[in-house]
Formats: structure tokens, sequence, C-alpha cells
């Protein structure tokens, strides 16, 4: 189903914290690695002279370049192929038009970059990409170090290739067909890391208990179908975001895999949705899929 994996860094080690999922999707999904770093030049060359901002330009070209392919050395002790570019301008439109240049291409990225150490808002590069692309997004939401400073110091290849165990793909369900899009990138990572799926759905009232519980087991009834090993389906109540989340805190190794858009799809993925807020404060890694 990828085609590529795309990585963003910006040199922090909190960008870097999707490096050890980037490793691991590589060798199981045999699929190429671009890793993009976008660089923009200091407000102060504003009124500096063209020698000056070309000067400036090429050290910051030439520093970019050194620190991917120190990253891309260690990713390529993994195996499989690695190939960085560096750019000039704003960030999220670089990623944006680079994982459009290839089909079927995932893009892995923190939710937290340079600015990591305060709370991810709207704005930053990871959201503006979220919001804009029609790729699929593999989100990790980057911890700040004990240091504070330690989030500008590019981190070592041990930081890079530590290992992480992805041992199920939770997959959250409504009963809508928007939601239900996910379906086949659930498969398909299922199939390519061995490890099971657990579709998931919210009941709001005891009256819907059956209801969503047939459902859920129709679902991993499904999963088996295309050769993918399901449990149960798991029910859970309350709201639904504060109900999955507290689901992925006492789930060991897995990964969410989930739509922007669910029952509600024919609004825009806004602020306040469960999406969202699953994206923001989950410690588990969350695959995107924009619903069409």
């Amino acid at each position: 189903m990828y085609q590529r994996l795309l990585v963003p860094l910006d040199g922090s080690r909190l960008a870097e914290q999707v490096l050890p999922y980037v490793r691991v999707l590589g060798n199981h999904l045999k699929c190429p690695i671009s890793i993009v770093r976008a660089f923009g030049l200091p407000y102060m060359l504003e009124s500096a002279d063209g020698a000056t901002i070309d000067r400036v330009s090429t050290d910051l070209r030439h520093q970019a370049r050194e620190y991917l392919n120190r990253v891309s050395m260690a990713l390529q002790d993994g195996g499989g192929t690695v190939s960085t570019t560096e750019y000039e301008g704003d960030p999220a439109p670089v990623i944006i038009n680079e994982a459009e240049k290839v089909p079927d291409t995932l893009i892995t990225i923190s939710t937290h970059g340079r600015s990591g150490v305060t709370r991810w808002v709207l704005g930053s590069v990871a959201e503006k990409v979220l919001n804009a692309t029609t790729n699929p997004l593999l989100m990790i939401r980057g911890k700040p170090t004990e240091d504070p400073s330690s989030s500008d110091i590019p981190g070592t290849s041990e930081d890079w290739v530590r290992p992480v165990d992805v041992k199920s793909i939770v997959v959250p369900l409504d009963g809508s067909q928007m939601a239900e899009q996910v379906i086949p990138h659930a498969v398909a990572l299922a199939k390519s890391l061995e490890v099971s799926v657990v579709p998931t759905g919210v009941s709001t009232s005891a009256g819907e208990d059956t209801r969503v519980g047939e459902y859920l087991n129709n679902a991993a009834q499904q999963f088996r179908q295309q050769g993918v090993t399901s449990e149960v389906g798991q029910l859970l109540h309350g709201d639904p975001a504060d109900a999955l989340l507290d689901m992925t805190q006492r789930t060991t190794g897995c990964l969410v895999a989930m739509t922007t858009r669910g029952r509600s799809g024919v609004q825009r993925w806004v602020m306040g949705s469960v999406t969202d807020r699953v994206v923001r404060h989950s410690d588990s890694p969350v695959l995107v899929v924009r619903a069409t």
C-alpha cells in the first residue's frame, strides 16, 4: 500500500523521536525512506545584501545536508534505501509538496519540533500538514527530554535506532463508512508488522451496547477474513476521545489507526474532534487517514 516513507526533520531531538518507528516500518514495509529538512533564513537578513544572503543560505544548506547524511547512515544500518533532500522554505508546504511527488507516500512526523517544549498548538508544522495533505500520516507525540536545551542538540545514532515494539493496531470505528476507510491501511500495516488488529468502538448509553458490540465483532471477523489476526472488538464507554486515550495508555505497544472524519464527516475536520484530541494527547503513535 505504501510506496515510500517521507520523514520531515528539523534537527531537534523531539522531531527525531519518530525515527525508531521509521526504522521499524522501513524494515517491514520494504519501501524506500526519504528524509527532508526545510530551513529558513533568519529574519535579521531581510535588509542584508544579496551576497550575505547567499552565503548564509549556502552555510545553512551545508549544515542541513551534513545532518541528514548522519541520520541516513544510521537508518541504512538497518537495510533499505534512504535518500535525503534539503530545502530552503516554509516547512509545511515543502512537506506537502514532497509527499505529492510519489503516490502512496506515508508521512511520518513528530507533533513537536524545535519548539517542542511548548504545547503542540494550532499553526504548528505538524498540524498544517495534517490539515492540508491528502497523504496518510503516522504521527508521534514527541516528549521533551529532561534537559530543555537538548531539543536543539542533534541526537546520536543510538537515539535514532532505539528499539520500539508495535504489538497491536487499535482501529476506532463508529459504524460510518468514513471511519471504515482506515481499514485497508490497518490491514496492510498489520500484515507487514505481523501484529493483531483491535477494532474499537464507544457506546454512549447502555442501550447502544448490544448494537455497537455486534458491529465490532463483525468488524473483527472481517479483519480475520482478510488474513489478519483480530481479537474480539473492544467496547468502550463515555467520551470517545477520553475512552480511547485511556485504552491506549493501558495497552502496551499499540498503534492507533483512524480517520480524520467519522460520523460527522460531512463537516470539516476541526479542533475538538476525536482524532484531534487523540493525536494531541496519545502516547502511542497514531496513523491518520483523511477520509473522503
